[in-house]
């Protein structure tokens, strides 16, 4: 639990991952009242890029089980929060930590850095799921109460960590 300040009042927060995109959708709403059973009142999210993008330029956030705007209605309509995690690494015990594997067709592609074509490719992934949980936003009426970028980074901070946070920080 985390104690948050929200619309001026004090809440607690309870939250659980429920990550969408592996489950199949016809099971969201069961375990969003499932969580609500169990005192939960949040969930935490990741995006998995490489599913969105399988291929360069080729976005799906409306299939099935990647259906982004279906899960924050269904988070919605459960009356609960949202903290979304956008990535663009998303660990998640996932392959590549979510990034796309058709980025490594780069030879000299480098992951959280500041390498430009890794950053011009994570600032299209930005744009493009920013696009669709805008209006998911809790100021907005939405669900989502707190973005996270990046994920289980740091350890070693230079001048590099922190232009690419900064970065980061630009893009959303």
């Amino acid at each position: 639990s985390v104690d948050f300040t929200l619309n001026a009042k004090k809440i607690t927060l309870f939250s659980g991952s429920l990550h969408y995109f592996r489950l199949p959708k016809d099971y969201w709403k069961d375990r969003l009242l499932k969580f609500r059973a169990a005192g939960l009142n949040t969930v935490q999210t990741y995006s998995p890029w490489n599913l969105h993008e399988e291929t360069p330029d080729n976005w799906d956030f409306e299939t099935g089980y990647l259906n982004l705007k279906d899960f924050l209605e269904a988070v919605k309509a459960a009356d609960m929060f949202v903290m979304y995690r956008i990535g663009p690494y998303m660990c998640g015990e996932w392959d590549l930590g979510g990034y796309p594997s058709w980025l490594l067709r780069d030879p000299n592609m480098k992951f959280r850095s500041n390498y430009k074509p890794h950053l011009d490719a994570t600032e299209k992934y930005y744009k493009k799921i920013l696009d669709i949980i805008n209006d998911y936003q809790f100021t907005k009426g939405g669900p989502i109460i707190a973005m996270q970028f990046e994920n289980e980074f740091g350890g070693i901070h230079n001048d590099n960590d922190k232009q690419y946070f900064q970065f980061m920080k630009n893009v959303i």
